[in-house]
């Protein structure tokens, strides 16, 4: 009997079409682990009340089963974009291409923070919020040209960057600014199940789980440490695929993208760039369950059900923005732009969280080097009522994978 190695194990999932329905076997992507247990088929155990003399118990039964379970992985930009996606119950919007065709023409001032000024149409119209990252190109002063842009600000004619651009006061009639791709949550959420695969590859031999939806989404940032994407699952059924059989999927897609890590990070928070950070995880729970039924050992669906989104930030104590915050109540946003260790235009996936709330500071003392303080936050959704400068929204990716 061979015997299944711990690092030979090939994980692949695909979009289901109808609900605990297996796809076809093509067009799966890789999952590329980190150690952890995956999935796992769990069973309610169904004890018999008998009262017996013997004082001994019957043998149980097995009830209800559903999937359960969570795979980490090095964060990279594209690889999880199915995922990324279905934790937000939205959909990819393709990136966006505005010309002078519809702007007429802009100039550009320095900063810090830098401006884009349009001489005609209307940014909003076209589709830039806040949060957006944009690129130019075709610019006049080619060192605007090329650059990941993040959008604080957009009025009618004006898109405020936290970058800083070389000024140009004369107009430019021949320029593209590209809004990158992204997902919001949307107002009527789009729910998305997946069929995963576990292939032990030493005995030739895989587990198919079905009915899978994204329960949880963790994203996990330290100095000196890759980029970790979490990612928990909810589902409903389990089966074994026999040795001639597996693996299900054909030819799975894997990702080559390059794995992140925050010391390439930009981490903005109410309005300015941080540079202390020590560590950060932003956590979004789907709060999914299943109701057991009868006639069935399967549920008939998993419920993903209200998002709550929160997370910590932890940092180097300078000042006391974050406490004052806190006492306030006062609410900021948060970006997180992650790139590629490359030239520009950098490949990227970018985070951003346009209202987090702080519900607790502390920064013990008494140890060694410098005090760390950690804050924990909790989000809401930006109600844009009277208001299109932003994405009706809890969260946004963007990134500039196509």
């Amino acid at each position: 009997m061979p015997a299944q190695t711990a690092h030979n194990i090939l994980i692949a999932y695909k979009a289901e079409t109808t609900f605990n329905v297996a796809p076809t076997n093509t067009g799966a992507f890789r999952f590329r682990p980190n150690a952890g247990t995956g999935l796992e088929l769990v069973r309610t155990t169904i004890n018999p009340g008998e009262i017996r003399s013997d004082l001994q118990s019957p043998m149980g039964r097995l009830g209800s089963g559903s999937v359960t379970g969570t795979f980490p992985g090095d964060l990279s930009v594209g690889s999880f974009d199915p995922l990324l996606e279905a934790a937000l119950r939205g959909t990819w919007v393709a990136a966006v291409n505005i010309t002078q065709a519809t702007m007429t023409s802009i100039t550009t001032t320095a900063g810090p923070p830098g401006t884009i000024v349009a001489a005609g149409g209307s940014w909003i119209t076209q589709g830039v919020r806040v949060g957006d990252v944009v690129r130019l190109t075709g610019h006049a002063q080619a060192g605007n040209n090329n650059r990941n842009l993040r959008v604080t600000a957009v009025t009618t004619t004006t898109i405020t960057v936290a970058e800083t651009l070389i000024a140009d006061a004369a107009p430019d009639a021949t320029f593209t600014l590209t809004i990158a791709r992204k997902v919001t949550n949307q107002d009527v959420p789009v729910r998305r199940s997946f069929y995963f695969e576990r292939y032990d590859q030493d005995i030739d031999q895989s587990i198919l789980y079905g009915g899978c939806r994204v329960a949880s989404l963790n994203i996990i940032g330290a100095a000196d440490a890759m980029a970790i994407i979490e990612v928990g699952f909810l589902g409903a059924s389990a089966t074994e695929q026999a040795t001639g059989a597996s693996p299900f999927f054909v030819s799975p897609t894997l990702s080559t993208t390059t794995a992140l890590v925050f010391a390439d990070a930009t981490i903005r928070e109410g309005g300015v760039d941080v540079v202390n950070l020590t560590g950060m995880n932003i956590t979004l729970d789907l709060t999914a369950g299943v109701v057991p039924v009868i006639g069935s050992p399967v549920p008939f669906d998993v419920f993903d059900n209200r998002l709550n989104v929160s997370g910590t930030i932890s940092a180097v104590r300078g000042d006391l923005t974050r406490f004052t915050r806190f006492r306030n109540e006062t609410e900021a946003e948060l970006s997180v732009l992650l790139v590629e260790p490359e030239a520009e235009p950098k490949d990227f996936l970018h985070i951003f969280i346009p209202r987090i709330k702080l519900t607790s500071v502390a920064a013990p003392f008494g140890g060694e080097n410098a005090v760390i303080e950690t804050a924990n936050f909790i989000v809401g959704k930006k109600e844009e009522a009277g208001t299109t400068q932003y994405d009706d929204t809890t969260v946004v990716f963007s990134t500039s994978a196509p």
